[in-house]
């Protein structure tokens, strides 16, 4: 139930944030010095940097994050985070003018800072909730959960933002944090394993505690199972580019501020097929780790087919189509991989190994969204850096089913 609150907020939040960076960035055409050519140039560079400063302080955080989790009350660290990103996203109500824009990366930062300790605490925690037996199910409540809650808050977060105002729909977001906080204040979670080291700062800056999780990893034969979501990194590209694509049905000019809609649209789709994905691929596969393994990848190539035809795509309800076909196998191979692993990980080590596994996603997702974004504006051809990103994309996926075919597996469950 806290999931499902935060997580709706979350994508209320998101599409407010971008329908302001996109009305931020253009209502500076009321000064004299406003260069509209130059403006136009940097929008994709300005959606990748939103995207970009969601991710990074999980790489920042992560080796920070991870060893706190396997150590401290993971309730009180999500309590704790809860609390904090509600005064965060409050501070949003502050931002008004064009100049404030540096502001809301800023924030940001901030409340995506907060949400690693977060979601290291939660995906600790979870294994400790059912029997192992049952995790695979888990993990796919959780996948749906969280792409129902995509599918419903952003195309909520496009009406709301588009009939209230994005000043409402932070205050909806603080709210469900504070909800959050609410229901999880009372979970029971069994106590935490004795550490075999004890806590040093010192293993924090030189990654010492994440690298023993990585140990831990390679001791067990699947290291490279957490180098799935990185292959996958292509979809960061893709997903910055949601209010372009957006735009691009508008009628008349390339209109971002009137695009929330369309934008939340697209943002329901994604969220539609990730819900899909984990149902239609234990539906087909079944749940044995080779089943895990095989999704993996092949979900990779799967998302590539949904964004290969996107630029076809005659009108906006097609187009969200395309995104929810590409997410459906995004998603598939994000809970197969994880699922995999977490079945094999010792509990004391969940937390630091989940931190490393998002650190390399992370800094990844970033690498291509940043690229997307510049790319966008040198080329000013929306189609041709699709193309691109799906090519990179096959590329991962054969990668990884290279990588992944000497993985260790037991017999169908």
């Amino acid at each position: 139930m806290a999931q499902v609150v935060s997580a709706i907020g979350d994508w209320l939040n998101r599409i407010a944030v971008l329908v302001l960076i996109g009305q931020l960035g253009h209502l500076g055409a009321g000064d004299p010095t406003f260069d509209a050519g130059q403006a136009q140039l940097q929008v994709g560079l300005m959606f990748a940097v939103e995207y970009t400063l969601r991710l990074i302080p999980t790489a920042i955080f992560s080796p920070l994050a991870g060893p706190i989790a396997d150590r401290l009350c993971r309730r009180r660290i999500m309590v704790i985070a809860d609390l904090a990103r509600a005064a965060v996203v409050l501070c949003l109500l502050l931002v008004r003018e064009p100049e404030h824009l540096k502001y809301v990366y800023v924030l940001i930062f901030l409340q995506m800072s907060m949400s690693i300790f977060f979601d290291s605490a939660r995906s600790g925690a979870l294994p400790n909730t059912v029997a192992r037996k049952d995790l695979h199910a888990a993990y796919s409540l959780s996948a749906v959960t969280w792409s129902t809650m995509l599918a419903l808050g952003g195309f909520l977060g496009g009406v709301l933002v588009q009939s209230f105002g994005t000043n409402t729909v932070f205050v909806a977001d603080a709210a469900t944090y504070l909800l959050s906080a609410a229901l999880l204040f009372r979970l029971r979670l069994p106590k935490l394993a004795e550490q075999p080291e004890p806590f040093r700062l010192a293993d924090v800056v030189l990654f010492r505690d994440l690298r023993r999780g990585f140990a831990h990893a390679t001791d067990l034969g699947i290291a490279r199972i957490l180098l799935s979501k990185v292959l996958w990194s292509p979809c960061g590209g893709f997903v910055i580019l949601f209010p372009l694509v957006a735009a691009r049905y508008q009628p008349g000019e390339v209109n971002l501020e009137d695009a929330g809609i369309g934008i939340g649209l697209l943002f329901a789709a994604r969220g539609i097929g990730t819900g899909l994905g984990p149902i239609v691929a234990r539906f087909l596969g079944g749940s044995s780790e080779a089943a895990l393994i095989r999704q993996s990848w092949c979900g990779m190539l799967v998302g590539a087919l949904g964004y290969i035809v996107l630029p076809f795509a005659p009108s906006l309800g097609l187009a969200a189509t395309c995104v929810t076909v590409a997410h459906m196998g995004g998603s598939a191979q994000w809970v197969g991989s994880t699922t995999y692993w977490q079945s094999r990980i010792d509990d004391a080590f969940r937390g630091r190994v989940f931190a490393t596994e998002f650190l390399l996603m992370t800094l990844s997702f970033s690498v291509f969204a940043l690229l997307s974004g510049v790319l966008y504006d040198r080329l000013e051809n929306l189609d041709v850096v699709i193309w691109i990103l799906v090519a990179l994309t096959v590329t991962g996926g054969l990668t990884a089913r290279k990588l992944f075919a000497a993985l260790p597996r037991s017999k169908p469950a």
